[in-house]
């Protein structure tokens, strides 16, 4: 066997094996993630999209159907990548994330606010709002973003050091505020033809304040 072959042995294993490490299948199942707005409203368009073939499933059945799938996707996935993952954290190559994601019709977009003398609240910043856009060049940095993206369901390390950081830019450019809160606001993303609104607020979380020193 010739070196070519082996080569060519060698890249085909690797095309193979990161070909299906980047495979759009499951990761992980969680039947009660399917319980939340945004998987709803999924299986609620899968179910209208089956009635005209004679098929009525409840949506409870969908979900159902849809958790039994990505489990056996999830299994699939980590039964075929185990042999390999002593070689992926060696290499630093693996698949960390999910490149064929769901959309998330209830996002999170992040929020500053700041506190004025009279004690009101005034918006500084949030995601997509042309009318609060303090240090948005910054803010909307990919490598920024990497600091407090995925701190909205629940507060990573990274998170308390970015507020502070953030308060510390608003109290240099906005002398006449006192207190400076940051936070995640959840919204819901409407199709163009279903709500004159693109962006409506849910509700706030992982809320974090810092004061003046």
């Amino acid at each position: 066997m010739s070196w070519e072959d082996v080569r060519a042995a060698l890249l085909l294993v690797v095309i193979a094996v990161y070909g299906f490490a980047a495979a759009p299948l499951a990761h992980s199942a969680n039947r009660e993630k399917l319980s939340l707005p945004f998987a709803t409203d999924e299986l609620t368009r899968l179910q209208s999209a089956l009635a005209p073939m004679g098929l009525h499933p409840e949506v409870e059945e969908l979900a159902d159907v849809a958790y039994r799938v990505s489990s056996f996707q999830a299994d699939l996935r980590r039964t075929g990548l185990a042999p390999f993952q002593d070689f992926f954290r060696i290499t630093g190559t693996g698949q960390a994330w999910g490149l064929f994601t769901y959309p998330d019709r209830f996002p999170a977009r992040l929020v500053v606010e700041g506190r004025q003398a009279s004690g009101g609240w005034i918006r500084l910043y949030a995601s997509l709002d042309p009318d609060a856009t303090f240090n948005e060049e910054k803010l909307v940095y990919r490598r920024i973003r990497g600091v407090y993206d995925a701190n909205s369901e629940r507060a990573r390390a990274t998170w308390d050091p970015f507020v502070s950081w953030v308060a510390s830019e608003v109290f240099r450019a906005e002398p006449g505020v006192d207190a400076v809160r940051v936070s995640f606001q959840q919204i819901h993303t409407y199709e163009p033809w279903e709500h004159a609104e693109v962006l409506v607020e849910e509700g706030g979380y992982s809320a974090r304040e810092r004061h003046r020193p």
